[in-house]
């Protein structure tokens, strides 16, 4: 997690952000070979021990969050310039439209859920933690939100539109390659994919860049409109910027009715702000 940088960190809060960094990057050269032997003899394609989470999220898998929020608003989301310029690039991206079944990963206690709630006809919120959906339920009544491991326990359906926002990058890389697949596979004809990630390195086990590469290529392969957004500049800690990515399914054949039609391109404004890991 990054500390907001409107204001000055104190000592023992940059002494408990080293410690913890130290810590999960320990816990990633360790993980790294364990889950080398896990895969012996195994698909690829499946992500074995998916109930370890700190050995697929080292350093940040469900007890780190479930810690983490104990407390509401663990990141002071609220007063975080990075997280109020990230949303508003979301939802400029959706330029108004409405969907008909909206899918958030990572929907932490409903931030974004408040905005997506008023373009969804039937918006469903999950993460890795029970409290955070809980607090994200009581906030958004309108909304669904479930605890789930994703993408181990992903939801049934398809959807019109799907927002990963700062968290596909908690998934290791066979994680992330079949999670992807996963959450492209439930895209209805006209739906899209919005990604949005921190291109820092917090301690998390992958990184902005292969989330987003990835989610090109996965579209590509399977025929759809894989737009490669923009690289924002100069926003969250050291300004190391974000990616920003947008993939839609062609309408091939006659869409359903009240189907959602495609997203525009967004258009994004840089902040020099914080970022913050998400579960």
């Amino acid at each position: 997690m990054a500390d907001d940088q409107t204001a000055r960190p104190s000592p023992v809060a940059l002494a408990r952000r080293a410690a913890r960094l130290t810590l999960s990057a320990g816990v990633r050269a360790t993980a790294a070979p364990v889950r080398g032997l896990a895969r012996l003899g195994r698909d690829d394609a499946d992500p074995r021990w998916a109930g370890q989470t700190w050995l697929w999220q080292p350093g940040w898998g469900r007890r780190t969050h479930d810690r983490l929020y104990r407390h509401p608003d663990p990141y002071s989301i609220g007063l975080n310039p990075y997280e109020q310029q990230k949303y508003a690039a979301v939802m400029d991206a959706l330029s108004g439209r409405r969907f008909r079944r909206v899918l958030e990963v990572g929907c932490g206690e409903g931030d974004l859920s408040v905005r997506l709630a008023g373009h969804a006809d039937a918006l469903l919120g999950v993460d890795i933690c029970t409290a955070a959906v809980e607090r994200a339920a009581a906030r958004v009544p309108s909304g669904t939100f479930v605890r789930r491991t994703l993408p181990r326990e992903m939801p049934d359906g398809t959807f019109d539109l799907i927002v990963c926002s700062d968290v596909l990058y908690y998934w290791e890389p066979v994680t992330l390659r079949v999670g992807i697949a996963a959450l492209l596979d439930r895209l209805r004809p006209g739906g899209a994919l919005l990604a949005y990630h921190y291109r820092g390195d917090f301690g998390q086990v992958n990184t902005a860049d292969a989330v987003h590469d990835g989610l090109h290529a996965a579209g590509t392969a399977r025929g759809l409109d894989a737009r490669r957004q923009e690289t924002v500049e100069g926003v969250g800690p050291g300004a190391a910027g974000a990616r920003f990515s947008l993939v839609v399914r062609p309408v091939t054949a006659q869409p359903p009715v009240g189907g959602a039609a495609a997203v525009p391109q967004p258009r994004t404004a840089g902040t020099d702000a914080p970022a913050r890991p998400r579960s």
